[in-house]
């Protein structure tokens, strides 16, 4: 991930906010209730700042599945985050996982034994029994639940459309009209993506995508 992807991002989440129905989170034990924007600030309903403090979540790699879940249960690394300070993850997915049903119907198990990963399919058997039989389109959807849970804001974060590592210049997945970027699938993947969350209480925004580069990248075309 390049070093300015983050700042990217949230010049973004204003954007795509409206997605969103009526997102309810907590922020110092107070809710927040709906976010908008009002200029370059994140506002709740009382026209108060709303701050993000959020940390990465890895999800968008080969496996297509939230890194760590193979070491301890998912709710001890949504109770963690939150006893850092952190009151929001942003949580990366590749395009393909909203577009591609053969790839989202993969289940964990069956993702992880497509790259000989044994010891992440035991890893997971053990912290995370419920999840190793789930598509990957589910463990996405229960890896936001179980930060609902423990009041953890959620920005969606569409890293790449094929699934692996990021970022680089000539990965295919910078910008329109690049191996890896249809323009018609990357929006389908964000429609998809914000019709499925629209109604998770802690999903407040979204990104358009990360790190916009390589040769074909036009600011001009980006802005329209």
């Amino acid at each position: 991930m390049g070093r300015w992807s983050f700042p990217l991002v949230l010049s973004f989440v204003s954007l795509l906010i409206g997605f969103f129905s009526g997102p309810r989170i907590q922020q110092d034990e107070e809710a927040v209730g709906v976010l908008s924007t009002d200029s370059r600030w994140i506002v709740n309903e009382d026209g108060k700042r709303v701050k993000l403090g959020c940390v990465n979540w890895v999800s968008h790699l080969e496996v297509a599945v939230a890194e760590g879940l193979s070491k301890q249960p998912v709710d001890v690394i949504s109770k963690r985050i939150k006893s850092m300070g952190f009151n929001c993850v942003r949580l990366t997915w590749p395009t393909l996982l909203l577009t591609n049903n053969s790839l989202a119907s993969l289940t964990v198990r069956q993702s992880f034994q497509t790259f000989a990963l044994l010891q992440s399919v035991a890893g997971v058997q053990t912290n995370n029994p419920s999840f190793i039989d789930l598509s990957l389109n589910q463990t996405f959807q229960e890896v936001v639940r179980n930060l609902e849970k423990n009041e953890v804001m959620v920005i969606l974060d569409n890293h790449v459309t094929q699934p692996g590592w990021c970022c680089g210049s000539t990965d295919g997945n910078g910008f329109f009209g690049d191996k890896y970027f249809d323009p018609n699938l990357w929006i389908l993947g964000l429609t998809n993506m914000a019709t499925l969350f629209k109604k998770y209480t802690n999903v407040v925004g979204i990104s358009l995508r990360n790190e916009l580069r390589g040769p074909k990248q036009n600011v001009n075309d980006w802005y329209k």
